[in-house]
């Protein structure tokens, strides 16, 4: 049976120890890490303390890999961003879950062949930017988590271009942003 998780956007991916609570406002898991630095990892508990997955961050740059691993510390997938034109495809490798979406609208789909896994969208409440993960099976509830952190990562993070310039006057070549 589908069931609706709720998450303030702006806890979702940052550092330290956030929420996520079920449509009676009850608190059902905590996540909680950190992004950025390596060992960059976030894992997701719920209210009895268990661990109950795990994300690691296994590259830094513009295109970071992540993986996934479950209860056992088994890795059961990994992810990876790829830029390209369009709408957002992700693949989940391990788990064979595509991710179809827009980062920019933050509402996404996952699928496992025709079956649909998980939809998360963006919605606002007393302005506050807040998520609703839909998720069908609550035994994918930890994994799906995982992958919402990083997609909610990527959508803080967009890929930005930078401008070098050369500086005519010191002849120097400067970071001009």
């Amino acid at each position: 049976m589908a069931r609706t998780l709720y998450s303030r956007r702006t806890y979702l991916s940052a550092r330290g120890v956030n929420t996520i609570k079920d449509r009676n406002g009850k608190i059902t898991y905590i996540l909680s890490g950190r992004w950025g630095m390596m060992p960059a990892v976030m894992e997701v508990y719920n209210v009895s303390d268990q661990r109950l997955a795990q994300i690691r961050q296994r590259s830094l740059g513009v295109l970071p890999r992540f993986e996934l691993y479950d209860a056992n510390q088994e890795m059961v997938g990994s992810l990876r961003r790829y830029y390209r034109m369009g709408p957002e495809i992700l693949f989940v490798s391990g788990l064979n879950w595509v991710v179809l979406g827009n980062s920019l609208h933050f509402n996404y789909r996952v699928y496992h062949g025709r079956k649909l896994i998980m939809t998360l969208k963006e919605f606002s409440t007393q302005n506050q930017a807040d998520l609703a993960m839909t998720v069908t099976d609550q035994n994918d509830e930890p994994i799906c988590l995982c992958l919402a952190a990083i997609l909610d990562f990527w959508a803080k993070t967009p890929h930005k271009k930078k401008q070098i310039r050369f500086n005519h006057k010191y002849h120097q070549l400067g970071n001009f942003s």
